[in-house]
């Protein structure tokens, strides 16, 4: 039934305006989805992610040994991801199966930025762990006197992509609803008004301020291809080419140790190399839709579409699940962090704790640990592949 519009406001139904509101919410819902799944794997997504990438930070604040400025990027992509399985995919989800957003303008800018910024950080700290990978190997003196490089390097993260964010935040806005009914009708502000109500809002891009932006939408789309993407799976593949030249180089001089010795070695490199490797082929494989819809919209190729910006954004933050799991498997120390994490929950803790603290135990250790005399030396300076192996060993990868 419509409200009364003839001045008698004493009659009208106002929470006629929310059924109105529901009704149209669920209309969209079943006309952009028709039953789809996405929800439901959102969900699988984001409680996995969310569950993974806590274990990683609260093994990092738990665990003595893992809290230096290395693995501390490892912590900045596992902060990132998590905020992107709690912050982002909700808010991402939430505005895709809604057609109103009821939270206000500065909510809707602020949340869309932190989804911008976010997506920024996590694919920038990815190629910088890779980096940093690469200069653990090549020159691993000079890289770990180099405490406050790491600092640098977050800051320079965080500033590049909120400004790369900038624009996106800008243009996104909620924009009130007049343009369809019953909230297009001319009595509609008087009843709202009377009902102590407001017009509902979609939080969406302005194309019009994209019109006045100091960049086209179609510019920022590649800005965003480039820096998102392409410069990080640059970086990565530097990275393996790198790390993989450097390893074979320096293996010509490991002929002097025993063949159990080298085989031990030739396994770390094949695994580092491999899971290097599969870092690459993750990142490429989860972002590589989500970024060529971007740009087959930007351009007006193909039209926008809920489900298919859904899908893709799915497809991406799923990297949020295997980022934990790779880099566990990379780095032994977060394995075996984890490991004791998860034991120190169990009834026999205490009795596994007083094996592994035996005294003949301790000596044991004590008297086959030599200590490390080796030398600094700088970049260019060939060493052993007894010492390259030692270093990637220790470099926490």
């Amino acid at each position: 039934m419509r409200p009364n519009s003839t001045g008698d406001w004493t009659d009208v139904k106002c929470e006629w305006f929310d059924t109105v509101k529901s009704l149209q919410n669920n209309y969209y819902w079943v006309r952009q989805f028709d039953g789809s799944p996405i929800v439901f794997l959102y969900g699988i997504v984001c409680t996995f992610g969310a569950l993974a990438n806590f274990f990683v930070l609260f093994a990092f604040i738990r665990t003595e040994k893992l809290r230096n400025l290395r693995n501390s990027f490892i912590v900045n992509l596992a902060a990132s991801d998590l905020l992107l399985c709690v912050v982002t995919a909700p808010v991402t989800l939430y505005t895709s199966v809604n057609l109103f957003w009821p939270f206000g303008n500065i909510s809707c800018k602020v949340l869309a930025s932190v989804q911008a910024v976010n997506t920024f950080v996590s694919s920038l700290t990815l190629a910088l762990i890779a980096l940093d990978r690469v200069l653990l190997t090549i020159c691993p003196v000079r890289w770990r006197l180099a405490a406050t490089a790491p600092i640098v390097c977050y800051c320079i993260v965080w500033i590049v992509s909120i400004l790369v964010a900038l624009p996106y935040s800008l243009a996104v806005k909620a924009q009130q609803v007049t343009h369809f009914e019953p909230w297009n009708d001319g009595s509609t502000p008087e009843m709202l008004e009377a009902c102590e109500e407001t017009f509902p809002e979609i939080c969406i891009e302005m194309q019009d301020t994209w019109d006045r932006a100091y960049i086209s939408k179609m510019t920022f789309t590649l800005v965003v291809l480039a820096i998102q993407y392409v410069l990080p799976l640059v970086a990565l593949a530097f990275a393996y080419v790198q790390i993989g030249s450097t390893i074979r180089r320096r293996s010509k001089f490991s002929r002097t140790i025993d063949s159990t010795r080298r085989m031990n070695n030739q396994n770390r490199n094949r695994r580092a190399l491999l899971l290097l490797f599969l870092l690459v082929l993750t990142y490429a494989i989860c972002w590589a839709p989500m970024n060529v819809y971007n740009v087959l919209n930007g351009f007006e190729i193909i039209d926008y579409s809920q489900y298919r910006y859904l899908f893709c954004h799915l497809v991406g933050i799923s990297s949020a699940c295997v980022n934990p799991i790779t880099y566990a498997l990379v780095n032994e120390s977060f394995r075996n962090a984890l490991h004791h994490m998860l034991i120190s929950f169990r009834p026999f803790n205490a009795a596994t704790s007083a094996i592994a603290a035996h005294p003949f135990t301790n000596s044991v250790q004590t008297k086959t640990t030599k200590k490390n005399t080796r030398t600094p030396f700088s970049c260019h300076a060939e060493q052993s592949i007894t010492d390259d192996v030692q270093t990637l060993a220790n470099s926490n990868l």
